[in-house]
């Protein structure tokens, strides 16, 4: 490239043993339970007391390797917090407002692209939605290879009945360990779905559509296929 002048400096980079630091100092954060994995690394407690006291060990170890942080992108002692699209506070889970917005003012799909960018969207947030899978068949079947594209009265319903679905702020509860799971299945003609759940709760759910060899199982054995997902979900999904 013309004109462009090279850097003067080298780029800065650890050493293997201060990496290797890092990354002791790191777990040790994260077995104690003091931060969780992510870009953004945040601090969780069970009260305010051990929450001062987490930050304080936090803030000694950044200290102690010379790391900082900026303030103004900190938030301290909140009771909820906004994290990869999604809401956590109080023992829930929740969308975040501004994409419950924009699924509400989304307008029907008059192509293929549109239709694949709305389904995209939501289908980050299927947990949310009981029988998600089931809704959105008439929905997904658009989008099968040499398909023509038909915007039937079918299509319309689906894509409205999803949108309802989505914007009516449906509200997740955060798994407890300590406590056992229920997990509640149901099938369908065309798809199969299940819901995980604590104390009478939904922690999330899970659906799936059915491929052209399971829509011709028995009644039995769609249920069964349904117990099976849902089971092999939830010991995912935390």
């Amino acid at each position: 490239m013309s004109n462009v002048v090279p850097p003067a400096r080298a780029p800065y980079r650890m050493s293997p043993p201060e990496l290797e630091e890092l990354r002791k100092q790191l777990k040790d954060l994260l077995d104690a339970g003091f931060i969780r994995p992510s870009k953004s690394p945040y601090v969780y407690s069970k009260s305010l007391e051990e929450h001062i006291g987490h930050l304080r060990e936090v803030f000694q170890t950044l200290r102690e390797n010379k790391l900082f942080i900026k303030e103004e992108k900190c938030s301290f002692a909140q009771q909820e917090v906004s994290f990869l699209g999604h809401l956590m506070g109080g023992g829930k889970i929740q969308m975040d407002e501004s994409k419950v917005r924009a699924i509400s003012e989304w307008e029907p799909p008059t192509k293929v692209t549109e239709l694949r960018s709305f389904l995209g969207l939501a289908n980050y947030y299927r947990r949310f939605v009981k029988g998600y899978s089931r809704i959105t068949t008439p929905l997904t079947d658009m989008l099968k290879k040499g398909k023509v594209w038909d915007w039937n009265p079918e299509c319309e319903k689906a894509f409205n009945q999803l949108k309802q679905e989505m914007t009516r702020e449906p509200v997740l509860s955060l798994p407890d360990f300590a406590k056992p799971y229920e997990v509640r299945t149901d099938a369908s003609d065309y798809a199969i779905g299940g819901v995980l759940m604590q104390d009478g709760h939904p922690i999330t759910f899970e659906s799936q559509k059915l491929n052209e060899t399971e829509r011709r199982y028995t009644v039995q054995e769609k249920e069964m296929t349904a117990v099976d997902t849902a089971c092999a979900h939830g010991d995912t999904i935390y």
